[in-house]
């Protein structure tokens, strides 16, 4: 059995330094899903860079609230909320708050 979660000293910063990120399943690990996957943080206000990519991506919110910018659209998010993200479209999260905003982003491999 493994048991994983978010610790900031694996993290790192990434998104031109926007949020801190590290990765839910290494290379390695018994699995070897058909997707890829980090944990995302923001520890107070702040926000992802807006970006897109050709792989589809779901974010799960852990811990937080804050707001998701998809494709022109956003919604207020928290603990609990899924956000479907469409390949091609421009994306990003932000955390409005002085608390921590966590989230996991899982995308899938391309020809899959």
């Amino acid at each position: 059995m493994v048991i994983r979660k978010y610790n900031d000293s694996e993290a790192s910063p990434a998104h031109a330094g926007t949020i801190r990120a590290h990765t839910v399943i290494p290379k390695g690990s018994v699995i070897e899903p058909p997707f890829d996957s980090a944990w995302g943080y923001l520890g107070g206000p702040g926000r992802l860079e807006t970006h897109s990519h050709t792989a589809a991506e779901i974010y799960i919110i852990f811990k937080g609230s804050g707001r998701v910018h998809v494709d022109g659209e956003f919604a207020e998010v928290g603990c609990g909320d899924i956000v479907e993200i469409p390949s091609g479209a421009p994306h990003d999260i932000e955390n409005l708050t002085d608390g921590e905003l966590l989230w996991l982003a899982f995308w899938w491999k391309e020809n899959v």
